[in-house]
């Protein structure tokens, strides 16, 4: 087998290391490395001092928790109310069909039952001869006979 072999580190001024490519900055300006921030360290504190924090968030636990259930029973309420007002209100809708249509409907029979006039019915009943009511009989033919 054959063993890797090992890598540069530098194999044309590495800009890791800070270095500036020749070209790139103008002349007369010096570019400072890039530091790392020191490391901040926690503050000590002592067991006394983080019991306090511990049970001051306990008590923020326990009031959130607390707050949280009385939002859900009111959310549970509501969604009652709501779904109590959508059942009222099919009802509400339901009974205003029902009046509008036999209001509808009325009407409707009343522009049936209307009598008709005379070119009316003559247009309606096509098939049948015309006669009308108002014409005279011959003078020759007796007023009541039709043969």
């Amino acid at each position: 087998m054959a063993k890797a072999a090992p890598k540069k580190s530098a194999k044309s001024g590495s800009a890791k290391s800070g270095s500036v490519k020749p070209g790139s900055v103008k002349p007369g300006k010096a570019v400072a490395p890039v530091k790392k921030p020191a490391a901040v360290k926690a503050p000590v504190m002592s067991k006394d001092e983080l019991r306090v924090q511990l049970e001051k968030a306990l008590k923020t636990i326990a009031t959130l928790r607390a707050k949280s259930r009385e939002a859900v029973r009111a959310a549970k309420v509501s969604a009652a109310q709501i779904a109590e007002l959508e059942t009222k209100l099919a009802q509400l809708e339901k009974k205003l069909a029902s009046q509008v249509k036999p209001a509808k409907s009325a009407k409707a029979s009343d522009k049936t039952m209307k009598p008709r006039g005379r070119k009316t019915a003559v247009i309606a009943d096509g098939d049948a001869p015309v006669e009308a009511a108002d014409v005279a009989p011959e003078a020759g033919a007796p007023a009541g006979d039709d043969a």
